[in-house]
C-alpha cells in the first residue's frame, strides 16, 4: 500500500508519509485546560476555546492509532526546584503575572508531580505512545524528542494542541528548522482569545507557504 498521499492545506498541499508520520498533542494539561486548573481558576481565563478542542483532538488519536502512527504527548512542566527553567522564563512568566510554581487549586503551576501539570483525563496514552515533560516552550528544548523521531525514521509531524501562539507554534517552527515537514491541524488547535489563535495561524500562512502549511483534521481524515 502506497503510504504517500496529499492533504489540501489553506495554501499548498502537503505531501504525507504514513508510515514515517507522528502525532503531537501539545500540552493538553489540566493547569490549562481544566476548570479546576491555574489558567482558570486562578487566573479566570475562559477555557471554553481550549475545550471545544478535544474531541476532535480524540478522534485525530484514534485515527492516527488505526494508521499505526506514533502519538507524543508533551506537557509544559519543570523540576519542583526550579532547577530547569532559566532565568529568562522565569522572569517573562513573573511578569505576565504568573510566576512559575505559583500555588492554584491543583497544586503548583507547571511544577511535575502535581495535578495541574497531568494530562486532562479525557486523554489516555496507550503504554506505547510517548509524554514528555518540556521545560520550554518548544517541545524540542530539554528533550529527546528529536533524537526520538530520528531514531523511529519520523519526517512528518501532525501539530495539535495548546497554545497556538505559543507552544504549538515555537515547536512547529522549531519543527520545521530541524527539517520535519509540519502540518498543523487548526481546528485541533486553541488559545484563549481567540484573536491570538487566529494570529498565530497568520504567521504560517505568511509568506505564500514559506513558513509552513495549515489544514483541518476534516481534511486529513477524508483523505486518507
Amino acid at each position: 500500500m502506497n503510504s504517500h498521499r496529499l492533504i489540501q492545506t489553506r495554501r499548498h498541499a502537503f505531501p504525507i508519509d504514513l508510515d514515517h508520520t507522528a502525532l503531537l498533542v501539545i500540552d493538553l494539561q489540566n493547569d490549562f485546560c481544566h476548570t479546576d486548573g491555574f489558567c482558570s481558576h486562578r487566573l479566570g481565563a475562559d477555557i471554553s476555546n481550549v475545550r471545544n478542542i478535544i474531541p476532535r483532538i480524540q478522534k485525530v488519536i484514534d485515527w492516527a492509532r488505526q494508521h499505526g502512527m506514533l502519538v507524543i504527548y508533551t506537557r509544559e512542566s519543570h523540576k519542583p526546584d526550579l532547577s530547569d527553567a532559566t532565568p529568562c522564563k522565569q522572569l517573562r512568566y513573573e511578569n505576565a503575572g504568573y510566576p512559575l510554581g505559583t500555588l492554584g487549586k491543583m497544586g503548583r503551576f507547571l511544577i511535575q508531580g502535581d495535578r495541574g501539570c497531568e494530562l486532562i483525563d479525557e486523554l489516555q496514552p496507550l503504554e506505547t505512545e510517548l509524554q514528555i515533560d518540556k521545560p520550554a516552550q518548544s517541545a524540542f528544548i530539554g528533550t529527546n524528542l528529536e533524537a526520538g523521531l530520528r531514531q523511529r525514521n519520523t519526517t512528518h509531524l501532525l501539530f495539535t494542541g495548546v497554545t497556538t501562539e505559543c507552544c504549538v507554534l515555537g515547536s512547529y517552527r522549531h519543527a520545521s528548522d530541524l527539517g520535519f515537514y509540519g502540518l498543523l491541524l487548526e481546528d485541533c488547535c486553541a488559545a484563549y482569545q481567540i484573536q491570538e489563535h487566529q494570529s498565530a495561524i497568520e504567521v504560517l500562512l505568511g509568506e505564500n507557504g514559506a513558513i509552513g502549511w495549515v489544514t483541518t483534521s476534516e481534511q486529513v481524515l477524508t483523505a486518507i
